[in-house]
């Protein structure tokens, strides 16, 4: 693994996928812009075809993080929802890493940060503009730091894809943590 956990700040860019219905990521080195991993949404042919006609949000969703290598780093599921999103993150040996589960409310939207016995390990809370989130854990320390950046006018009005900034600010043992967040963040909230 090309030391995917052990820097202090990523760029995560969406693809613009005028050509395909699964959604896909770059995770880059903020500093020397190089690759550093990809996620890649995968759904069967049903999903596809159901997404021309139902919001995503009703659809079961199943991403797959790889370094540029090719080598699975982790894998984000969420089952169809009609209310509020619920993702598991898993490492590449199936062992749960944690659950991201989303609060109902308007004006404080936020994700609550599980294992998978249910325990608290933190919370990403948002401003009511949805462009900075702060990861903090039980006592609140900050963990991570997420901002929605802006894409330029052109990019916000035609396309649904999103860039992000993410800055490790605590332990870089929730740096994959931190980088799934992110994407679960833009499901959540930027992608309608």
């Amino acid at each position: 693994m090309k030391n995917i956990a052990f820097k202090k700040k990523y760029l995560v860019s969406e693809a613009i996928g005028a050509t395909s219905l699964d959604e896909s990521y770059l995770i880059s080195d903020a500093e020397t812009g190089l690759g550093m991993a990809t996620v890649e949404e995968h759904s069967t042919t049903a999903q596809k075809i159901a997404k021309a006609f139902v919001d995503k949000a009703f659809l079961p969703t199943r991403l797959i993080m790889k370094t540029t290598e090719g080598t699975t780093v982790l894998e984000m599921f969420q089952p169809a929802s009609l209310f509020r999103s619920v993702f598991t993150v898993r490492n590449p040996d199936g062992k749960i890493l944690c659950i991201f589960k989303q609060k109902l409310t308007l004006l404080n939207p936020g994700i609550v940060v599980e294992d998978e016995h249910g325990q608290k390990l933190g919370s990403i809370m948002g401003g009511w503009k949805l462009r900075n989130f702060q990861f903090k854990d039980n006592n609140g320390n900050a963990i991570a730091s997420i901002k929605h950046l802006f894409g330029g006018v052109t990019k916000e009005l035609l396309t649904t894809a999103d860039d992000y900034e993410v800055d490790i600010l605590g332990d870089s043992s929730m740096t994959l943590i931190s980088l799934a967040a992110t994407i679960c963040i833009d499901f959540m909230y930027h992608e309608s």
